[in-house]
Order: C-alpha cells, then structure tokens, then sequence
C-alpha cells in the first residue's frame, strides 16, 4: 500500500488493460470499463471518503475505477469483479500495486468521476509501482481451503 511517484508508462497501462479484457463476463458481454483518474485532488477527494480504508488511494500517482454498465449484462457486477481482479493480477505482472478499496458504489463517486448513476463501481484502486517490495503475509496451507 505504498507506491512510488515512478511514472508508469503508457505502454504498461496499455498492455495491463490488454490482459484485463480476457476476464470471463455473463454471456460474453464485456460490460465492464476502466477510468483512470490522474487529478491529484479528485484522487485525494476519493482517498477521504471512507476515512483509513480509502486512505491508499492517495498514496499513488493512478486511481482506477474498475465499472460496468448494468444495460450490457444482467450480471454486471460479477462482470465488473471479475474485471478488476484481472486488471489487479495484471498489474502486478508489471510490479504495479494495487489495493482493493471496497464500498465505493456510491452517487457522490458516480457523480464527480461522470459516471452514469445506475452503473457499478467494483473497486476504486490505487496503481502505482510498489515502493518497497515486501514480504507477503503467510497464507493457510491449500488443503485449509478444501471442504
């Protein structure tokens, strides 16, 4: 959840959207899209929002809204999930950081990012290149997750 203020080019974005659009949708809709946002204080409006949950959103130089449009997909959310866990694996193959920031389908957000209102936000997620590579905390062993 720290980033550097390393530019990250365009090429990279390119090729993280270029990977993201593979994600599985409802009948192949594709109903999901991407919206950077560059504005230092759009993103430190965002970063306030839900107080230390959002609060990484202003620790780099990129937020992404990762979105859908309910009127391509009936399943427009799980499209839009799907979407940003893509763009969030993608992103990592360029040592690109994210952090899924919850709970950001709101009007108030719809309406500053021109979003239309009846269209969904999965994650609103800082992009940047990691600052410092850290340890990843431990997981459970695999056949915790196997019932």
């Amino acid at each position: 959840r720290e980033y550097s203020d390393k530019e990250i080019p365009e090429e990279v974005i390119n090729s993280v959207i270029d990977i993201s659009r593979y994600a599985p949708t409802s009948m192949n809709s594709q109903s999901y899209y991407f919206k950077f946002i560059r504005d230092e204080e759009l993103i430190c409006d965002l970063a306030s929002i839900r107080k230390t949950a959002s609060e990484p959103i202003k620790k780099a130089p990129i937020a992404v809204a990762i979105c859908s449009d309910n009127e391509q997909s009936h399943r427009y959310k799980q499209d839009a999930d799907i979407a940003a866990y893509h763009f969030m694996l993608a992103a990592r193959l360029y040592n690109l950081g994210t952090c899924w920031i919850a709970d950001m389908d709101r009007e108030s957000i719809k309406r500053k990012l021109d979003i239309p209102l009846v269209h969904y936000i999965a994650t609103i997620t800082p992009l940047g290149y990691i600052k410092d590579e850290k340890e990843a905390p431990t997981r459970k062993e695999p056949s915790k997750f196997i019932r």
